[in-house]
């Protein structure tokens, strides 16, 4: 598993956390289990400085895939066959209350974690998000 230069750039996906738990929790509530999904149009774990040239950072979209159309989600990033079904057992298995699984599209690499031990679990986050909701949302113009 690759790693982006923490030191180099800021922790994206700690600065995001609060959305990713949100999103977890949001997709399990009406879904049941599955994969939060972050996209963004750099490659987030280049060890390179190329895209981090400019001081904005790189704008992230955030969906939810669930259990049922992750195997046909991995299909479609080519990932083999064999890798497969570690990932649906994981997904089959973790503790939505307190953990999230988390992929990453990222250029052409997709990158699939399990996050555990979370300090703040994905209810908390959800509850955080709904709560404040009027500062996340977008001011009209």
């Amino acid at each position: 598993m690759r790693q982006y230069n923490r030191a180099r750039r800021p922790d994206l996906l700690t600065q995001n956390f609060l959305w990713i738990g949100y999103r977890a929790w949001q997709g399990y509530l009406y879904c049941d289990r599955g994969v939060v999904v972050i996209n963004s149009s750099v490659d987030l774990l280049d060890d390179s400085d190329r895209h981090w040239e400019d001081l904005q950072a790189p704008s992230l979209n955030f969906r939810y895939i669930p259990q049922s159309q992750l195997s046909l989600y991995l299909q479609e990033w080519l990932v083999n066959s064999h890798s497969i079904d570690p990932i649906l057992a994981a997904v089959a298995t973790y503790q939505p209350q307190t953990e999230l699984i988390l992929a990453v599209e990222s250029g052409i690499n997709l990158d699939i974690g399990w996050c555990q031990r979370l300090k703040t679990s994905p209810p908390d986050c959800y509850e955080q998000i709904c709560r404040r909701l009027s500062e996340f949302e977008l001011g009209s113009f």
